[in-house]
C-alpha cells in the first residue's frame, strides 16, 4: 500500500488524494497576508528615507555648486530658501519631492529684505554659514555649511 498522498497505486491507476485541500490553501494565503502586512510599512519607510537622502544629496550638491560658482566668477552667490519646499542656488530653482519640507537656520545677517533665509558664498570660498534641515514625518536630515571655510557637509 502506498504511503504518500501523491503516490500512484500499484496497478498503474491515477494518483490518490493529489493536490491541496482548501484549508491548506487558506493557511498559506493567511501567512502570506500577514507577512505582507508586516513588511509593507517597512518598505514605505525605507522608500521615504531613501527619497530624503537623495534630496539631501541634491541640496549638498547645489550648495557646493554655489560655492564653486562664487570662487570661479569672483562674485557672491546665494542659496535662498524660497519656502518650505523650494530653494534657489545661483540662477537655478529647485523643488523638493514628495512630502519633504525644508527649513534653514542662519545667523541674523542671513535673512534678506523679504524675510527669506539665505546662505551666501563669497569669492574666497567663505560663507555666511548655516544649517539646512530636511524633514519628513519624524525623520530629519541636516546639511551644515561652515561659515569660515564655506565647506558643505552632511550631518547625521
Amino acid at each position: 500500500m502506498p504511503t504518500s498522498r501523491t503516490s500512484t497505486r500499484l496497478d498503474g491507476g491515477t494518483p490518490r488524494d493529489a493536490g491541496f485541500t482548501l484549508i491548506e490553501l487558506l493557511v498559506v494565503l493567511v501567512v502570506v497576508a500577514l507577512v505582507a502586512a508586516v513588511v509593507a510599512p517597512s518598505l514605505g519607510t525605507a522608500m521615504g528615507l531613501s527619497r530624503m537622502n537623495n534630496e539631501r544629496r541634491a541640496v549638498v550638491s547645489a550648495l557646493r555648486e554655489a560655492r564653486a560658482q562664487a570662487i570661479v566668477t569672483g562674485r557672491s552667490v546665494d542659496f535662498i530658501a524660497l519656502d518650505a519646499v523650494r530653494w534657489r542656488a545661483g540662477d537655478s530653482t529647485h523643488r523638493l519631492s514628495g512630502s519633504l519640507t525644508m527649513s534653514v537656520d542662519v545667523p541674523p545677517a542671513g535673512v534678506d529684505d523679504d524675510g527669506l533665509p539665505f546662505i551666501r558664498f563669497f569669492a574666497d570660498g567663505r560663507s555666511t554659514g548655516g544649517l539646512v534641515y530636511l524633514r519628513r514625518d519624524s525623520a530629519a536630515r541636516t546639511v551644515r555649511v561652515d561659515w569660515m571655510t564655506g565647506h558643505v557637509r552632511q550631518a547625521q
